[in-house]
């Protein structure tokens, strides 16, 4: 009896698998699930078959055997992001503390994007008060400062000759800082405020009057749910360009995220502002905007991707004023952030802009009944080298090429960078 026993747990053993435990999981078949995962012996080696293990115990409501299976997990697939954030999740509710924090310390160390690190923070309940920065310093080249069409082109459309410059080059150094504080109300979840301030400065060494410097600030309420943060923030921006205290912009932008799953985030947002000008050669160029957007991001590994889409409608809000400033924009992005090696991580962004004017296309010919439309593309290729935990070296290029049924706008333009850049 004895040896019939042995042959027979052997034969469960040989016969257990990983394949089987899945096709057990697909059918929410749990039970039989794990217990195929505790048969198939001969592939504990597998991280697959442990989150299968951990997901079922988690369905069943068997939390600190799930805790052990995610742990496995980790152990055999260090770069499993989304097993770490159950394993805060269920540290925070079994009330260990410590575990929780250094998971999450761990967590903080992968290359978390602002939205990864919204999806962390509504997984701890606890009470939580961050502060955030990033400053980052650059030299670049620029082959159109001024967005400007080619010199033939101009004379053309003006039927002149050789009264238009063109596009003017130049070298340039460029520093950008931003940074970030959010605190919870002393709250496990709920409502939060939060308040963030960011710079913009660029020196161009041979086209000044093209310097530019910004400065904004911005402050809301938001809270944070299950799965769901909501944020409404309002903003202030003030611009100094083409030698001038150029333009002030208020604006609100309500958003939504949502954890859809481990893998992705979906934000929704809507979005009102005004620009003032504060001179009186450009106060004719004020205006107002509203409008709707959508984003989501996927994340898998240390790496991410994204896609989103934006719709703006822009109206003049001065009886006299520009052409040009009546219009619908929809503006396309997407890209994808990927680790090349352990030292090495390169970003690759798409952008794609459509512009549809009131106005005609041609201002200087009445029988023309055509209106304006541009198409705006972007291409970016970054490429970043972490030398030390906070810092990161980086190049990239960045080409646009603006094509438009009004000559004037027509232009391309290429900008190269390399810079340093601090994260606190």
């Amino acid at each position: 009896m004895r040896s019939l026993l042995i042959l027979s747990t052997l034969s469960v053993l040989a016969n257990a698998s990983y394949e089987k435990a899945q096709e057990f999981y697909d059918l929410k078949d749990y039970k039989n699930v794990i217990k195929e995962a505790k048969a198939s012996v001969s592939e504990y080696s597998n991280p697959k078959l442990h989150l299968l293990w951990a997901e079922s115990e988690e369905a069943l409501g068997n939390m600190k055997e799930a805790m052990s299976a995610y742990e496995r997990v980790v152990i055999l697939d260090e770069n499993d992001i989304e097993s770490r954030l159950k394993l805060v999740k269920i540290y925070n509710e079994t009330d260990r503390d410590e575990l929780s924090k250094n998971m999450s310390k761990k967590l903080l160390s992968y290359q978390l994007t602002p939205e990864q690190r919204t999806s962390l923070e509504l997984l701890k309940n606890e009470d939580t008060s961050s502060f955030k920065a990033r400053a980052s310093l650059s030299v670049g080249y620029d082959s159109n400062i001024n967005i400007s069409a080619t010199s033939t082109a101009l004379d053309d459309y003006e039927g002149l000759s050789g009264a238009n410059e063109g596009e003017k080059t130049t070298l340039f150094s460029r520093f950008t800082g931003s940074a970030s504080y959010i605190n919870d109300l002393n709250s496990e979840g709920g409502w939060y405020l939060r308040g963030d301030v960011r710079a913009y400065y660029q020196n161009n060494a041979d086209a000044h009057y093209f310097d530019m410097a910004v400065l904004g600030i911005e402050a809301g309420v938001g809270y944070a749910g299950a799965g769901y943060t909501l944020y409404l923030p309002v903003g202030y921006d003030r611009v100094n360009y083409l030698d001038s205290d150029l333009l002030g912009q208020v604006s609100i932008e309500p958003n939504v995220n949502f954890t859809l799953s481990k893998s992705y985030i979906l934000k929704l947002k809507a979005k009102y502002s005004f620009r003032t000008y504060s001179e009186a050669k450009y106060k004719a160029m004020g205006d107002s905007s509203y409008g709707l957007g959508a984003s989501l991001s996927y994340f898998f590994g240390k790496n991410f991707a994204y896609t989103s889409l934006l719709w703006e409608k822009f109206s003049s809000t001065e009886d006299i004023h520009f052409f040009y400033l009546d219009k619908d924009m929809l503006t396309f992005s997407l890209g994808v952030n990927y680790n090349l090696t352990s030292w090495l991580v390169t970003k690759v962004d798409y952008r794609y802009r459509n512009g549809n004017y009131d106005d005609p296309s041609d201002l200087r010919n009445p029988s023309i009944t055509s209106t304006r439309e541009d198409s705006y593309n972007q291409v970016e290729v970054r490429f970043s080298h972490y030398f030390a935990k906070k810092y990161e070296l980086f190049i990239s290029d960045r080409y646009i090429n603006n094509s438009s049924n009004y000559v004037p706008a027509e232009y391309t333009k290429n900008i190269a960078m390399f810079g340093i850049s601090a994260n606190y």
